[in-house]
């Protein structure tokens, strides 16, 4: 768990290899669900359609994810007063805001760079100051917006931000509750879940600027109640898991939002491995695979704008983007996210609060969720 004041600063915190594996799954699931949009291959490979089709659910697989893990990290020390509560929040915008404006600003230098040599842009009028304010600020996700622009996928996290502003008071609501109540909030929170659709008939939960929010906080509050009801039966479980084909086939996506929520809870018991394995490392850089996201679009784009590939090139271009998409997000995890979390803690907390002397692989254990 992370340090508190009271607490060993350098204690290693616990690895939670199976949660960090399934990281990688969600943003490789998202990530072929983008490029699939921008090369156009499940047409016409349609039984890939099932699959890629629904990638965007991988988004809601980390919003539950963050509240499963959240929960595990902070209900044995929850922030309460001021001080608690500072500490929680410099920390939660350390691990996610200087990657966010890092690639925000590299992705306006890239525009302006476009425009100064004369290159077409696709819809300009996505990148007008305001925008760019408002998602440099997070709170684009807020109904703030009504088209996406500059680092669209940065609506998620413009959710989560949201989420960590109202964390302590969920997380206090959460322990005040009885035990024998934490199941019915589950249930409470899938039934919301399954009638959210309602709100944009036809899109299913692929809800981002509008009512993007209710679909976090209901994810991010389901994952918190199912973390603290921790059902020790793993055969309910494991057959809620059973539910994810059938959902993906059926295109019901509240039904593949419970078989992720099943498979997380199973996957939080699964054994660590001595050594941490590839898919552990790229699931530790999901955060900057899903940032970098813009830039092999970008990349993608300007190839298609030379030539016009057929199946086969589609298909390798596909496969391509995502070798680069994880490549660059590693290095923008490793390079980037770490060093800067490490700094923006040791600047804004007092020493007795900040991560001093924590090697790269502990704080690496802190922003792959495992603090």
């Amino acid at each position: 768990m992370e340090a508190t004041p009271r607490a060993n600063a350098t204690a290693a915190a616990p690895r939670a290899a199976g949660l960090t594996r399934l990281r990688f799954g969600f943003i490789a699931w998202v990530v072929l669900y983008h490029l699939d949009l921008a090369l156009d291959v499940t047409p016409e490979l349609p039984w890939l359609k099932p699959l890629l089709g629904r990638g965007y659910l991988g988004v809601d697989g980390f919003f539950l994810l963050s509240g499963f893990a959240m929960w595990q990290g902070y209900s044995a020390r929850p922030p309460q007063d001021p001080a608690s509560i500072r500490q929680f929040l410099v920390r939660r915008l350390a691990k996610i805001w200087p990657l966010h404006a890092l690639a925000l600003l590299a992705l306006a230098l890239l525009v302006g760079l476009a425009i100064a040599m004369g290159i077409g842009i696709r819809a300009p009028e996505r990148f007008n100051p305001f925008d760019l304010l408002l998602q440099l600020l997070l709170v684009n996700d807020w109904e703030t917006m009504s088209a996406h622009a500059w680092n669209y996928p940065s609506w998620a996290l413009s959710a989560e931000w949201a989420g960590y502003l109202c964390f302590p008071l969920l997380l206090g609501a959460l322990l005040r509750l009885p035990a024998r109540a934490v199941p019915v909030v589950v249930g409470l929170a899938f039934g919301a879940l399954c009638l959210l659709p309602l709100a944009d008939p036809g899109s299913g939960l692929n809800l981002t600027l509008h009512f993007g929010l209710a679909r976090f906080f209901l994810e991010f509050i389901l994952g918190m109640a199912l973390a603290r009801w921790n059902p020790q039966t793993r055969l309910p479980l494991r057959l809620a898991v059973l539910a994810l084909p059938v959902g993906l086939l059926l295109r019901l996506d509240p039904l593949v939002v419970a078989a992720l929520a099943a498979l997380i809870a199973l996957a939080w018991r699964w054994p660590s491995p001595i050594r941490p394995d590839l898919l552990v490392k790229l699931g530790e850089a999901s955060f900057g695979v899903y940032l970098c996201w813009i830039f092999v679009e970008s990349a993608l784009v300007g190839v298609l704008r030379l030539t016009e590939p057929g199946l086969a090139g589609r298909v390798g271009l596909l496969l391509l983007g995502f070798v680069a998409n994880l490549v660059a997000g590693w290095c923008a995890w490793r390079w980037v996210e770490v060093p800067t979390h490490r700094w923006v803690i040791n600047l804004l907390l007092p020493p007795a609060a900040a991560d001093r002397g924590f090697s790269s692989q502990q704080i690496a254990d802190r922003l792959a969720g495992r603090s």
